[in-house]
């Protein structure tokens, strides 16, 4: 490793003066996953070149090189996903547990609350959820003869073996699957909430179709304490536990020989069915139902609830889970911007993760989905106790979260100082978005267009896309990314070609958006799924396939570094005689050369009309939008409409060019240069200015 960080931090340090794409910036998303290359279908032939090669071709990173040398010769914009923290805990809530378990602030001021018991649709049942609906522990160790390891069940244990089980929460309930139930002790604290000595406590155990059922008592569902017994660490490599997570800890023994096949504990959220819709059903909980304010809610208290909408014994069950279009895998609470000291916790938190990786801001993802109803669609309650009188999956419950966000955003910046405070916003339109409020644009500066271009978008969404130049008015800065999604490249991802015009078309597309020292250019695939791995060709699933060729470094197959070597300038006026192209909002419309459009400043693009089909509709039906730079020319033709395959079927049409010009290949060769140019359907060119030398 030692050797690795040398090889990348000189070779960073050398080449920080010329990087070889003149006429944009570059940056790469969340590189990392190296594998091997195969050496046949690409000029590198270990992980160590591969990672070299990134390092020097880029302006800034969204994510990390994963090298502390590396990261800090460049821009590293890393992750961060602040409205959201894992329902199993990470390092990162573990290091804020800890802070917040020294300053005296409960745990559950991290996560918003149901105060009334709420029914949620659940769209897609994610296989993250198994771990709160089976009553999973945080981890269990197995001891043997003095030694500690991890408790991979199902496990013969002795009779002189014990099993020591961590919750991450609370619990009053415990499922042993085991042919014998076990003895149960509970941990006693020293001072410093270690565990000083385990006392054994009377079970009355009920045989249950899944196993041995226990019923616990009251004072240890309270209790959590640091996993360690008398100086030893009882902790195999959590990280969360390793960072500062307090569990709650038992003891389990058995007097003879047994197998034990699961440890869990009773789940307290539901599946069920709703209007012929799976849906999640979660307890509320009201501190009003907790007369003597010790966080549980007993038999007696529960009896006698002041809000009998309000079912949960414990905070941590009614906290709130994004049901609605859940990633793969994923179990999340949604955060509580609500309270300033946590607030700052929570940013410090960012401050030690940056300054440890070199990282020089982040940029928070998923920034459409925060509060409404694309997350929480209800059926019954919703009302959030820490916004009250706030409905989750309502507009104003939204907007107000929001402003939360970016209140804690600028706590963010305030702590670390950054410059680069980002945002993954994709497509959407800040201006005609009505959940995000004036603040979380004004406190975000850079921004992550993900997908943002793809080789079929068609002119309508074009001619709409002038937010992107709103936002350079702003002075802000956008990572453009042109990925290769309703391409050829699916229709025929055997074909070299297919995938080498998608990206020149991206390329192309990318031009028309390109403001220099403002923008910054990423080529991607058709999935979300990003990386330094290696691409890969499935025969037997060709649609699948993330290349042509398996074996070869993503980024580099990607990266048209050919194309992006040959300088064109920069962007400037169109040439005379051409009509501008329009754009379109809800409101107002401007043609490419103003500067406002409506109340809202923007940045000219200057684009034009090569070719259009009719004059009089501000959108045509089909057309060839150009731009010039300084020493080129980009072109895209397309129909209104996106996504028409049928589109790449139409005749290549040839229209004059202003000058002569000389087109781009993939190789970076020049083409002869002509005046005129034959383009396709769905194509984007990119044109060098002829300087009287043929290539």
């Amino acid at each position: 490793m030692k050797k690795l960080i040398l090889g990348i931090g000189l070779l960073v340090a050398s080449c920080v003066v010329a990087k070889p794409t003149p006429s944009t910036l570059t940056a790469w998303v969340l590189t990392g996953s190296w594998q091997h290359p195969d050496s046949q279908h690409s000029p590198f032939t270990t992980i160590d070149s591969v990672r070299k090669w990134e390092a020097t071709q880029t302006d800034m990173v969204f994510g990390s090189l994963q090298d502390l040398t590396a990261n800090k010769n460049t821009v590293a914009i890393g992750y961060m996903y602040a409205h959201k923290f894992d329902c199993r805990p990470d390092e990162q809530l573990g290091w804020i547990a800890d802070r917040a378990y020294q300053q005296d602030i409960p745990l559950e001021t991290a996560f918003l609350h149901y105060q009334q018991d709420t029914i949620v649709a659940l769209p897609d049942l994610s296989s993250g959820l198994h771990y709160l609906l089976q009553g999973k522990p945080l981890l269990s160790l197995y001891v043997h003869q003095q030694n500690y390891a991890t408790a991979r069940l199902p496990l013969q244990i002795q009779v002189n073996d014990q099993l020591i089980t961590h919750f991450a929460y609370p619990i009053t309930s415990l499922l042993v699957t085991a042919s014998k139930p076990p003895r149960i002790s509970i941990p006693i604290l020293d001072e410093d909430s270690a565990i000083k000595e385990w006392r054994e406590i009377t079970i009355q155990w009920q045989q249950t179709d899944q196993g041995w059922l226990a019923q616990l008592s009251r004072p240890f569902s309270l209790l959590n304490n640091r996993p360690v017994y008398r100086g030893r660490s009882l902790n195999t490599g959590d990280k969360s536990l390793q960072a500062g997570f307090r569990p709650w800890s038992l003891q389990l023994t058995w007097s003879e020989p047994t197998q034990v096949e699961r440890i869990a504990t009773e789940p307290w959220l539901e599946l069920d069915s709703y209007d012929d819709q799976t849906v999640m059903v979660f307890p509320g909980w009201d501190p009003a139902n907790d007369r003597d304010s010790d966080g549980y809610i007993d038999s007696k208290e529960w009896q006698q609830r002041a809000n009998k909408k309000a079912s949960a014994r414990f905070p941590h069950q009614a906290r709130l889970i994004p049901t609605g279009k859940m990633w793969s895998g994923s179990c999340w609470y949604r955060t509580n911007f609500s309270d300033a000291k946590f607030n700052q916790i929570h940013a410090s938190w960012y401050q030690f993760d940056w300054l440890r990786q070199g990282l020089s801001g982040a940029y928070n993802d998923d920034m459409a989905k925060l509060l409404g109803k694309n997350q929480f669609t209800l059926f019954q309650g919703g009302l959030i106790r820490e916004m009250a009188p706030l409905i989750a999956g309502e507009l104003d419950a939204e907007q107000k979260y929001g402003q939360q966000l970016a209140q804690f955003f600028t706590e963010i910046k305030h702590q670390t100082k950054t410059q680069y405070l980002a945002a993954n916003i994709s497509e959407l339109n800040l201006w005609q978005y009505q959940a995000w409020p004036q603040e979380l644009k004004q406190v975000v500066n850079v921004w992550l267009r993900e997908h943002y271009l793809y080789p079929t978008i068609g002119l309508a969404q074009l001619q709409h896309y002038w937010e992107h130049f709103a936002l350079v008015a702003q002075g802000n800065i956008s990572l453009v990314m042109s990925s290769t999604k309703t391409g050829l490249s699916q229709l025929h991802p055997s074909q070299q070609q297919a995938w080498q015009q998608d990206i020149t078309t991206g390329l192309a597309l990318y031009y028309l958006f390109n403001v220099p020292q403002q923008t910054y250019y990423h080529s991607w695939n058709q999935t979300f799924v990003y990386g330094s791995g290696n691409t890969k060709f499935n025969p037997q699933n060709p649609v699948s396939s993330t290349w042509y060729q398996s074996g070869v470094p993503k980024n580099w197959a990607y990266y048209p570094q050919h194309m992006l070597a040959v300088d064109i300038g920069e962007p400037t006026l169109p040439p005379d005689g051409y009509r501008l192209v329009k754009w379109v909002s809800e409101k107002a419309k401007a043609n490419s050369q103003d500067t406002q459009l409506g109340t809202i400043p923007i940045y000219p693009s200057h684009w034009f009309w090569l070719k259009r089909d009719g004059w009089w509709d501000d959108i045509p039906k089909e057309g060839v939008i150009a731009r010039q730079y300084s020493k080129g020319l980009v072109l895209y033709r397309a129909s209104r409409e996106a996504k028409q395959s049928s589109f790449y079927q139409v005749e290549p049409i040839n229209i004059a060019l202003p000058e002569l010009y000389q087109r781009v290949n993939f190789d970076g060769t020049l083409s002869p240069a002509s005046q005129q140019i034959s383009i396709k359907g769905y194509e984007g060119i990119v044109l060098k200015r002829y300087d009287g030398t043929e290539p």
